[in-house]
């Protein structure tokens, strides 16, 4: 299955996108700081049988870049906004800052997205894994001089990705300049986003009426097992899963995993 690039013009902003296969449309959207392309494997999987079409997030990639609107209801009008262009989504399926997004986005819009699936993003997630998170992101990724200093970079966040995980965001990620190379995603877009990010998502899983999957990586220093619990328990139709040998992830160390896990959701 073949993956191509489009770019989606809504009244919000001009989204670049990843696309794949014909039929009910699953729409697809990346962890911060990443982009539309970690989702290829997956889309070029579950495009024998829908529509997939993942997005670069307001901010990140090729998409427009504002210079404010980060929370979180901003990233949800922009699914509206696309949705309006590409018709309603059999399912939205999200990692990380893209599973809250797909969470509240399902919970506010049950008419338009009828089901919904979270990787490794949850209600419960203890306060210090984000303020892990703005520590980190306040190091940088230091000089990335060369393509493989963008490895090392990449590899640092997980070394459990893949080689072809890795290549694929040193391609689509990064741009090459004349002082090396610099990640598509806006440095002050990331900020205002991690900022931002920690939003309280018990009244979205346990009021909305979409169904939902939430996908855990096994080992994920991101989603504690409790977190993952203590979701599951907000509403008795919840559904969860756990993959193992993998970290936060999910999608880019598993995708077959991944897919077939959001194929039967769907099916079932």
């Amino acid at each position: 299955m073949v993956v191509t690039d489009v770019v989606l013009s809504t009244g919000r902003l001009s989204f670049h996108a990843r696309r794949a296969g014909e039929g009910e449309l699953l729409l697809f959207l990346h962890g911060i700081t990443a982009g539309a392309a970690v989702w290829d494997p997956v889309l070029e999987d579950l495009g024998r049988e829908y529509r997939c079409v993942a997005i670069d997030q307001r901010g990140h990639g090729r998409s427009g870049k504002p210079d404010t609107g980060y929370r979180a209801e901003d990233y949800v009008d922009d699914v509206a906004a696309v949705l309006d262009v590409l018709g309603p989504a059999r399912a939205v399926v999200g990692h990380s800052l893209g599973g809250r997004n797909a969470i509240l986005a399902g919970a506010a819009m049950p008419e338009r997205i009828r089901a919904v699936v979270a990787v490794d993003y949850a209600a419960g997630i203890e306060p210090e894994v984000f303020e892990r998170l703005r520590v980190a992101r306040s190091g940088g990724e230091g000089q990335l001089t060369d393509a493989d200093a963008v490895r090392r970079a990449v590899r640092a966040r997980s070394a459990r990705l893949p080689d072809a995980a890795v290549e694929r965001r040193l391609r689509h990620l990064y741009e090459a300049g004349d002082g090396g190379f610099v990640p598509l995603a806006s440095s002050a877009a990331v900020d205002e986003t991690l900022r931002a990010m920690d939003v309280d998502l018990t009244g979205a899983l346990r009021d909305s009426t979409v169904p939902m999957l939430l996908v855990r990586g096994a080992d994920s220093p991101f989603l504690s097992a409790a977190a993952l619990a203590t979701s599951l328990g907000l509403r008795a139709d919840l559904r969860g899963a756990v993959v193992a040998g993998t970290d936060h992830f999910v999608h880019e160390e598993a995708p077959s995993e991944v897919a077939a896990l959001v194929r039967g959701f769907l099916s079932g």
